[in-house]
């Protein structure tokens, strides 16, 4: 691979050991102290993956509400 070209895409298993590192990061990182705290920090997550899905598929992102 010369050194301007661009590596890989991930394959499917590494990019789900990715995104549970990254969420396990995040939700620590929100010093979640309850369940209640882990979902609501989920909720979050989970709204803006929503929106970054719909500007990529769109090339905008709406409201979910």
């Amino acid at each position: 691979m010369g050194k301007n070209s661009i590596p890989p895409r991930l394959t499917e298993k590494e990019m789900q050991a990715l995104a549970v590192k990254t969420v396990q990061e995040f939700v620590n990182a929100c010093n979640c102290k309850s369940r209640d705290d882990i979902l609501l920090a989920l909720s979050y997550w989970l709204n803006i993956g929503m929106s970054a899905g719909d500007a990529v598929k769109y090339g905008k992102a709406s409201p979910l509400q």
